[in-house]
């Protein structure tokens, strides 16, 4: 049988090369082509935020001398945007527009090739791990965040996954440093705290290396103190930032979509307080589990959880914050196939969230996704308590702890 499957190509395959590995270049390659064109009609479109934001930091850059410039306080991002924003400078045929979006398509084909990475721990030899590739690089809301956008939360959300990935390979440090990169480019890391603090409690990181994180963003501001600017005010951005925005919910449809028509300066500062014992209270739940333990499973599952919950209790957060869960919920759903349908409710909820924004279209009544959202993550957890509650073999688990500990 395999002589005649070799005689129907009008070639000779290359040694160790066989039809089912052809049938998945192939497939990628066309998936790649197809996911490119699906951006190229969507680039000419511009937001509101690049004409108000990153067009004018791209200008200011261009007059100012490009790299000599990185260090004024130009806008409310850390350095580490900045830095390619003045290298695009540099190149006068590509439009700012254009530019900035490159960089957020390229982190979508990595963000998509480690989710693939992530579903290959799982599924070593299947097809579903180029399938979750295809479902993270063709997600509606990852192609309008960059290609209509013009928006980098892939930026983040990609070194997070990253942090994922490396954590359920065993490696601590190279997870806290890309965690390190992640938070040197947007606050909204912090997203994965809940996971990072039930994993350092676990023993599954060693506190050392979490020395990494703030070592890796005092790393990405050098640059922009050599030029001049500010090393205090470089360092404390973000506390800055915390204060920018009145509004209880921005479109997102969070637990504050309940008050998104109420005006009151002083229910967003408690918001925060309030996120933060729901935050330690899911932390303290995991963390005092005996039954957890920690498998490619359960990291998942927490990683999703962690990612979803915190936007979802905080105040003041934009339509476009539950990018990261949006991500995840993805690789949850290759790991847990009977929910495959959670991949279609968040994508719902998300682009009636954001279209509104882009395209001038009001969604629905937000109190109505934030019910969906609600069956979203109950079901998460319910996913989580079924896999903690699992008979499971020791000698299994000892062989996982082992491959870790190496």
């Amino acid at each position: 049988m395999s002589s005649n499957k070799k005689e129907s190509f009008p070639f000779r395959l290359p040694a160790g090369w066989d039809f089912d590995r052809i049938a998945k270049l192939c497939y990628i390659l066309i998936v790649c082509v197809c996911g490119m064109m699906m951006r190229n009609k969507l680039m000419p479109h511009t937001s509101r935020d690049m004409w108000l934001y990153l067009e004018r930091w791209y200008n200011y850059f261009a007059d100012n001398g490009g790299f000599k410039a990185v260090g004024d306080d130009v806008g409310d991002y850390t350095p580490l945007y900045y830095y390619y924003i003045a290298a695009l400078t540099y190149f006068k045929s590509i439009s700012p527009q254009t530019g900035l979006k490159i960089l957020s398509i390229i982190f979508d084909f990595v963000t998509a090739v480690y989710a693939m990475r992530i579903v290959e721990l799982r599924e070593k030899d299947g097809h579903l791990p180029y399938i979750a590739f295809t479902a993270v690089f063709c997600l509606p809301t990852v192609v309008l965040n960059s290609a209509t956008w013009g928006q980098c939360d892939v930026i983040y959300s990609c070194f997070l996954v990253m942090c994922l990935y490396y954590m359920m390979k065993g490696d601590d440090r190279l997870a806290m440093i890309m965690l390190g990169v992640s938070i040197s480019f947007k606050l909204q890391a912090v997203f994965f705290a809940p996971f990072v603090g039930i994993l350092l409690f676990k023993k599954k990181i060693r506190p050392l290396n979490l020395l990494w994180i703030p070592a890796v963003y005092v790393i990405s501001i050098i640059p922009a103190a050599i030029a001049g600017g500010d090393f205090w005010r470089l360092l404390t951005v973000y506390f800055r930032q915390s204060g920018q925005y009145d509004d209880l919910c921005m479109s997102l449809p969070n637990l504050w979509a309940l008050w998104e028509e109420v005006d009151n300066e002083l229910l967003g500062p408690a918001g925060i307080f309030f996120a933060g014992i729901c935050v330690v209270t899911v932390m303290y739940y995991y963390v005092t589990r005996k039954q957890l333990k920690m498998t490619c499973n359960t990291m998942v599952a927490l990683a999703m959880i962690s990612a979803f919950a915190v936007p979802f209790v905080l105040p003041h957060m934009h339509e476009r914050y539950f990018y990261l869960s949006e991500v995840m919920f993805v690789i949850f759903a290759f790991y847990y196939r009977k929910r495959l349908w959670l991949i279609f409710t968040s994508q719902y909820c998300s682009v009636q969230a954001l279209s509104g924004y882009l395209f001038g279209k009001g969604s629905i009544d937000r109190r109505w996704l934030l019910l969906i959202e609600i069956v979203n993550i109950v079901t998460v957890y319910l996913c989580l308590k079924e896999e903690m509650e699992k008979p499971r073999d020791e000698e299994v688990l000892m062989k996982w702890e082992k491959a870790e500990a190496k």
